[in-house]
């Protein structure tokens, strides 16, 4: 069995911005890295100005992405990307480069699934079985949002080839994590 393990990062963030009730735009704190640790160590809010951080009239703040959304940005991956596909040539950024279209390694509907990594289903899963009819080295990997070779591919990786003799199967595992970066 082959598995290719990759992670998503995300990293968000939220503006803000206030007006007083005349209309007149009201100046917000923005904290620095001082005042991040004493908020996350001793949980106390300094705002002092130079020091913890400064006075803005738009703060922007990274945003924390929790366990359970982290489960739904791999259900979405899921739901999304549906097929498997294999080549014998090099991955480009759109396609496979040579996509094997017959002989048992055809682009086939994955079957997919949330796994654990870290916290509970922060991984997508697509696993497929391959049982060649033909003669391939297989190179090359992909996974799409469909199964028409026009679709689009979301991931792919290149690999030392294998070599797949007719009545050869191949079981591909190719796991995409979800994680937030700081």
């Amino acid at each position: 069995m082959s598995i290719k393990t990759e992670t998503i990062s995300y990293k968000g963030e939220v503006r803000a911005k206030a007006w007083d009730k005349s209309g007149k735009a009201k100046k917000l704190f923005q904290p620095n890295k001082l005042w991040e640790i004493l908020k996350e160590t001793f949980n106390i809010d300094v705002q002092i100005p130079f020091i913890t951080g400064k006075w803005e009239f738009e703060v922007v703040r990274h945003n924390d992405l929790t366990t359970l959304g982290k489960a739904m940005v791999s259900q979405g991956m899921i739901t999304t990307v549906t097929h498997m596909a294999i080549g014998i040539g090099t991955p480009g950024t759109t396609a496979l480069g040579s996509e094997i279209a017959s002989g048992g390694g055809e682009r086939a509907a994955a079957t997919t699934s949330q796994t654990t990594t870290d916290t509970t289903n922060d991984t997508a899963q697509w696993l497929n079985l391959f049982v060649f009819t033909d003669d391939f080295l297989v190179t090359e990997e992909g996974l799409f949002n469909g199964a028409d070779p026009g679709d689009d591919m979301f991931s792919s990786w290149t690999m030392a080839g294998l070599d797949m003799k007719s009545g050869d199967s191949l079981q591909l595992t190719h796991r995409v994590k979800a994680e937030q970066t700081a």
